[in-house]
């Protein structure tokens, strides 16, 4: 299976990295494509911290570490983490770690 053309996301865009779009960040209008390196989290699902957007470098501005895997996320998926009280900047790393996390 390729990662070119997965199908699509839970609006009815298509996804994969042969599909040309822009940022979704409002406003963005940097060219991307819809593939795992512009998508906010990384692989979207259930188990991932994403809100399915797809965005350009500078609109995925946090690091964060979940599940022995670093991706990058929205500010609004930053906020939202950081407002749970389950996440917190590790200013030392210079990413989101879950609070307690050893």
């Amino acid at each position: 299976m390729s990662w070119s053309n997965c199908g699509e996301d839970s609006i009815g865009r298509p996804i994969g990295y042969a599909f040309e779009a822009t940022c979704d960040h409002p406003g963005c209008h940097k060219q991307i494509d819809r593939g795992l390196s512009y998508a906010c989290g990384g692989m979207h699902g259930e188990d991932e911290i994403s809100c399915e957007g797809y965005f350009c470098e500078a609109h995925r501005p946090t690091f964060v570490e979940h599940c022995g895997s670093t991706h990058q996320i929205c500010s609004q998926c930053t906020k939202a983490l950081i407002d749970s009280g389950e996440w917190q900047e590790d200013e030392d790393e210079g990413c989101l770690t879950q609070v307690g996390a050893a």
